[in-house]
């Protein structure tokens, strides 16, 4: 390969990986096959190509060339989407233009509604155009506005109150009241006077009373020391010792300590029992069988009492 192909080659490759470098830098990848749907919005400030297209905030596709419509004045852009999604053909499905931060940077979300049918490529999606914060404070504030005139004359007839009600020479003003509250006590002070000797009469019944009083709280106070010297808390240490002691003979028990635990848990003991039953039952059986062998019944001297003795000395090796 002569020279000059070899730098032809390295020349074509470098062109091409600046080329994807390019677009990917972008956010445009070349290898992905994509769908291509149009939406006409009246406004796009702060949408430019390469914007992000996305649905529940996943990113699907981006913006692509946008052109303004000469007929209308509307703005028609391409949305490229991803090849795998599909856009339901829906009244509810609308390509939304929303801000991504306070500059007024915009991308396009996607709202799909619910539909068996399906977009086809080079479609048309409804928009609709969300106004950015600032737009936004833009159109509360002229309802603020209306609503603090309309709240300037209540607070004028507020203020006017107010005035009213410190003013000495008013009618109806706080100081006309207190006078009328002043004069119902100068009637009434023959009352109030009786009133507070009651009072008085209460309070010194509770003093006559004092004297019970204390000895009901010495009474409560000797109780209390009754209790304390009743030991009750050597009562409960005891208590609780005792339960201590049955604890630990329990788990010694069930684990196998001691003759009773040995005798619980043990199986050697077990074994040696049941051996003996066996050997106990096997010794019967002998004894039913061969009652000779272990009673010696000699009747006059008969020949068969001889024999058997003869038999039993022969098995017990005499």
């Amino acid at each position: 390969m002569t020279n000059q192909a070899k730098v032809g080659i390295f020349t074509t490759i470098t062109i091409a990986i600046f080329i994807l470098g390019f677009y990917f830098l972008k956010g445009t990848n070349l290898f992905v096959r994509k769908n291509v749907y149009f939406a006409v919005y009246d406004r796009v400030d702060g949408l430019y190509k390469s914007n992000i297209v996305e649905i529940n905030g996943f990113p699907i596709g981006r913006v692509g060339t946008m052109e303004r419509n000469p007929d209308n004045g509307k703005i028609v852009v391409e949305l490229d989407l991803d090849k795998n999604v599909k856009v339901p053909k829906s009244d509810s499905t609308c390509a939304l233009l929303v801000s991504t931060d306070f500059l007024g940077s915009k991308k396009v979300r996607l709202v799909f509604g619910h539909s068996a049918e399906y977009m086809n490529d080079g479609d048309t999606i409804s928009t609709l155009f969300k106004k950015d914060i600032t737009e936004q404070l833009g159109s509360q504030i002229d309802p603020i506005m209306l609503d603090v005139k309309t709240m300037l004359p209540k607070l004028d007839s507020a203020i006017g109150g107010i005035k009213i009600m410190f003013d000495a020479n008013d009618k109806r003003s706080i100081f006309t009241t207190f006078n009328k509250v002043n004069g119902i006590l100068d009637q009434n002070q023959q009352n109030l006077q009786l009133t507070i000797e009651n009072i008085k009469t209460i309070t010194a019944n509770f003093e006559g009373y004092n004297a019970s009083i204390t000895k009901i709280l010495a009474n409560a106070n000797n109780f209390t020391d009754s209790l304390q010297q009743a030991n009750i808390k050597q009562t409960v240490q005891n208590l609780n010792n005792t339960i201590t002691q049955l604890n630990a003979v329990v788990t010694d028990l069930n684990e196998g300590k001691g003759t009773m635990g040995k005798l619980l848990k043990g199986d050697e003991l077990y074994g040696k029992v049941d051996s003996a039953v066996a050997n106990l039952n096997v010794l019967l059986k002998d004894v039913k069988a061969r009652p000779y062998r272990y009673i010696d019944i000699n009747v006059l001297g008969s020949k068969k009492a001889e024999q058997r003795r003869i038999v039993r000395d022969n098995e017990s090796g005499k």
